[in-house]
Order: structure tokens, then sequence, then C-alpha cells
């Protein structure tokens, strides 16, 4: 493997890309020191220190734009991966639910969940913030801790409405649209989930991994498939995804042709 210790690279990890392929693939091939992993745990950055001369991956869910800065002295180069929002909703629901004895209707859960969610995610990451939703206070993690998925679903369902996440402001919705588009330009690449065969072996081959193998992480049991009716359902109900999701598959052809511009 070649390294490059003068850039950083930076995984942005929405969640149910695909990511965590990318994630294990990394852990596995370069030694842990050179590996900052940022959790969500308690919502926040994870304290685990770091040695700022060996670091070259910051990956997780709780990276976001400006991390870099704990680390001036190399170059940053963020990646991220899409996916088309009804595959990732459904794929979404089927992790949830494939543990749960009892599940919730996809229609029941589903009106709970952020509408515009990659929208929301990605300007949230814009901004700053390591959450990739409205932080929980911290005062709630113990109790939050201790519950099941069903307790936490009817917490998470009386926020929801309080808040009307689920029910964005036009305005609101629009400028984080914006800050989504402004990420994904500063990103060094773009991939999408469905283009992954080739999209990870770029990036893993980017970052020096010679002919990059890897198993598919995450996967799990189709409780429910897509059909053509739930994939009107949450396009027509998530324009914003949409848009933002056509943006990146326009984005990442223009990203590639930079690269391999670069390398010439």
């Amino acid at each position: 493997m070649k390294k490059d210790n003068a850039i950083l690279w930076i995984f942005l990890h929405p969640p149910r890309t695909g990511g965590n392929t990318i994630i294990e693939t990394i852990l596995k091939k370069f030694p842990r020191e050179e590996i900052f992993m940022t959790s969500l745990k308690r919502y926040d950055l994870d304290t685990e220190k770091f040695d700022k001369n060996k670091v070259r991956f910051m990956l997780g869910h709780a990276t976001y734009y400006g991390i870099h800065n704990l680390v001036p002295d190399k170059q940053p180069k963020y990646f991220v991966i899409l996916r088309a929002p009804v595959d990732r909703l459904v794929s979404h629901y089927n992790f949830k639910m494939q543990e749960e004895k009892k599940k919730i209707p996809f229609d029941e859960w589903y009106k709970n969940q952020i509408k515009n969610e990659m929208v929301h995610f990605l300007s949230l990451k814009f901004n700053g913030s390591e959450s990739s939703r409205i932080p929980t206070p911290r005062i709630l993690m113990p109790i939050i801790k201790r519950l099941n998925y069903k307790s936490v679903y009817f917490i998470q369902t009386i926020f929801f409405k309080i808040l009307r996440l689920n029910k964005p402001n036009k305005r609101e919705g629009l400028k984080k649209l914006e800050d989504a588009k402004k990420l994904l330009d500063l990103c060094w690449f773009v991939g999408v989930a469905e283009k992954s065969k080739e999209d990870f072996k770029f990036i893993l081959t980017s970052i020096g991994i010679k002919n990059p193998q890897w198993i598919n992480d995450g996967v799990s049991k189709k409780i429910i498939k897509i059909n053509e009716k739930l994939r009107q359902k949450i396009y027509n109900e998530n324009p914003l995804d949409v848009e933002l999701y056509n943006y990146a598959i326009k984005l990442r052809e223009k990203k590639l042709a930079e690269i391999k511009n670069t390398k010439k």
C-alpha cells in the first residue's frame, strides 16, 4: 500500500449508504494509530486521543465539515456516498426491524422519519455538527440507553410532533438543500451506493489499497420490498432528497473527470 501522510481522508458517512463496508476495509488494512474513529454514542465526538502526525483517516457517523482543523498540517480530502432515497429508507427500516420480535409497520415507522433526511444530514455536517439529527439532551441519555426500541420510538414520535421535524418549513428546507449541495461541492469525491462496485474500488484504490477486496457490511433482512407505489410515495414526500441525489449523480461524473485530469 502506498502511503501519503500529507493527506487526511475524511469520510462523511450517512446511515444506510454502504459506508460501513468502506470503514471495515480501511480498519483491516491500516494501523489503528492512523485512524481516528468518531462516535455518536453520546451524540458528540469520541474523546479518543490521536497522534496528529500519524492520523490519516477520520471515519464514523460523527465526522463533519471542519473536523480537518484538528489536524491543520494535512491536506483534507472529504468523500461521501449517497443512496437513492427510497432504497436508503427501506434499508433503514429493514435494519431497525430485523431484530424486533413485534415489527412496527413500515407506514407507521415512516411517518415519524425526518422528511428529506439526507438534506437535513448534510446541512448539519456542512454547518459543523457532529450529530446526524437534532441531538438528544444529555440529561436524557441515561434514560434512553435503558429503554427498548419501542419505548424510544414512542418518545421519538412525541419529540417529532413537538419540533415538526417530519413537516419542515419550506424556506428552511431550501436553505438546507443549498447547504447540502455546497458540502458536496467541497468534497474530493461524491459516490453513490448504486455504483458501489465502481465507487468503493475507486475510493479504496485512491487511499492506497491495491486491488481492494471487501465484504458488504450491514446487509439487513428484506422485511419489506420496494414496489412502484412505495417508490412514488417516498419520492413525492422527499422532493429535496430526490433533487440532492440527482445533483450528486451529476457531480459524481464531474468529480471523476477532475480527479483523472489532475493525475495526468
